[in-house]
């Protein structure tokens, strides 16, 4: 919550950015906006120590759906981690359906069921090159939950010279992988417990499961066939022991890192997830 409350507590003192031609490259501002996005406004959550003589790993999450940001990042903390970990944290909001609820146009799996046609590649490629333009930004990281996740994956299909990771909490691609229309492959890391029973950990007719999900990132990136599995992680406290299987692909594109955590038991919400899952989570997106 400290991201949003930072949020309230700071006015918009942003100047654009302006060119020196003395100099190699944009001067960046060292008092930026805190809100981008124009008519749909994304927070911004900075470091205490941001300043412009570095780069910064850009994080943006991206809720599920009839969720907002402020509710999502109770599963994330990721706000809680923008000051120890040193990253920008952007918290955009989906736009509101005929019930009310925020939502994603991802894949043609979740979640426009109003068929609006709202162009959120466009919205959140948008924030991207806004980001870069205001900030100096080193690598650009999705992390998203359900239809975030969702949005995540699309991103990743249609813009993914614009990224470098996505993390995706049960999410999916999309269920035709022709859909899926881009070839270079990011960073990916899919979480996924295997008891979600609103988007399966198996594939289904109407999504990709996890390991679906991820092979064909295997394949995009070029990795060994087969993972290797690390050590069991406790990460949710309402099933027993250490439930989370982390696999890793090695063989991989140079730089390019496709991870699965699967989670024996693990819930759709994630709601009762420990401290060490948000900082695994948060490490793997900036690191």
């Amino acid at each position: 919550m400290r991201g949003m409350l930072l949020l309230l507590a700071l006015a918009c003192t942003g100047a654009p950015v302006t060119d020196d031609s003395s100099a190699p490259g944009p001067v960046y501002d060292p008092d930026p906006a805190v809100v981008l996005g124009g008519e749909r406004p994304a927070g911004v959550t900075l470091p205490d120590a941001y300043a412009v003589d570095r780069e910064w790993p850009l994080v943006i999450m991206l809720h599920g759906y009839s969720v907002n940001s402020s509710i999502q990042d109770v599963i994330f903390g990721l706000g809680p981690q923008v000051d120890t970990l040193g990253f920008l944290l952007v918290s955009p909001e989906g736009t509101e359906d005929t019930s009310g609820k925020q939502f994603w146009n991802a894949t043609t799996e979740c979640c426009d069921f109003g068929n609006t046609g709202v162009d959120d590649v466009a919205y959140l490629s948008g924030l991207i090159d806004e980001a870069r333009a205001l900030y100096p930004v080193s690598t650009v990281t999705l992390v998203g939950h359900s239809n975030g996740g969702f949005m995540s994956y699309r991103m990743a299909c249609e813009t993914p010279e614009r990224l470098d990771r996505i993390a995706v909490l049960a999410g999916a691609v999309y269920a035709d992988e022709a859909d899926c229309v881009g070839t270079a492959p990011v960073s990916v890391l899919h979480i996924h417990g295997t008891s979600d029973d609103t988007i399966g950990y198996e594939s289904a007719p109407r999504h990709a499961g996890a390991e679906e999900s991820v092979g064909r990132w295997v394949t995009k990136a070029g990795c060994d066939a087969d993972p290797t599995a690390g050590a069991a992680r406790n990460y949710l406290r309402q099933v027993d022991g250490d439930e989370t299987t982390p696999s890793q692909w090695s063989g991989c594109a140079e730089g390019i890192d496709v991870q699965l955590w699967s989670a024996e038991g693990g819930d759709h919400a994630y709601l009762d997830n420990n401290a060490t899952f948000k900082e695994d989570l948060a490490h793997w997106a900036v690191d």
